[in-house]
């Protein structure tokens, strides 16, 4: 299918501008969140996110022509969403230590993965075909660079003579984020304990110490 044909396919009819149509896409989005989280992307489909809205299906394809551009729409919420929670972090880090910044970039991505962590996992494992995984990915781009102009910025205290700040940020976004995929899957307790942002920290502040 061509890039035009991809577009129509994720793409809204039409954008709500109304108050009454804007609750109306809300309903229906939140339905979706739902059905995603408890069916699953195959038990998705049109009719199920209707009834689940409490809306008629004319209502939905008024807005929406298939499940790919209400799942494309709701994908889009969640990064917003994680994007907020991770820059309203990071704006901390101008004049943190180094102690301060590894926790403080711990505590940005398990926070972000604690936004809506049951559809962040149905995204990731059961819609690649629309690229969700690509799409969600996207969002490191908002704040790996801040994270490397602060290693840039302290550079000198921080003795990183040998290393790039954009190559730095982009080893311990991936590794933090690595970890936290799998932690959410296999230990989820971790992140309630406080254990696995000690772990990290730790990790991350020898790292840059040593590195």
């Amino acid at each position: 299918m061509g890039s035009m044909g991809t577009k129509r396919l994720v793409s809204p009819r039409k954008a709500p501008t109304q108050r009454r149509s804007r609750e109306l896409v809300d309903t229906i989005l939140k339905a979706t969140t739902r059905v995603l989280v408890k069916e699953g992307y195959e038990g998705c489909n049109t009719n199920r996110i209707a009834e689940v809205a409490g809306v008629s299906v004319g209502s939905v394809y008024q807005y929406f022509p298939n499940k790919e551009a209400l799942v494309t729409r709701v994908m889009e919420r969640h990064q917003e969403r994680v994007q907020a929670v991770v820059i309203g972090h990071l704006a901390e880090l101008e004049d943190a230590s180094l102690d301060e910044a590894a926790k403080t970039l711990v505590r940005a991505m398990i926070d972000a993965h604690r936004v809506e962590p049951k559809l962040h996992q149905v995204l990731v494992e059961q819609v690649p075909r629309i690229g969700a995984l690509k799409r969600l990915r996207e969002f490191r781009d908002a704040y790996e660079p801040l994270i490397a102009s602060w290693l840039e910025a302290h550079r000198e205290r921080l003795r990183l003579d040998e290393l790039d700040p954009a190559e730095t940020a982009w080893l311990l976004v991936g590794a933090v984020d690595g970890v936290l995929n799998r932690v959410l899957s296999q230990r989820p307790q971790s992140l309630e304990d406080g254990s696995l942002e000690r772990i990290l920290t730790r990790l991350i502040t020898h790292y840059l110490r040593t590195g």
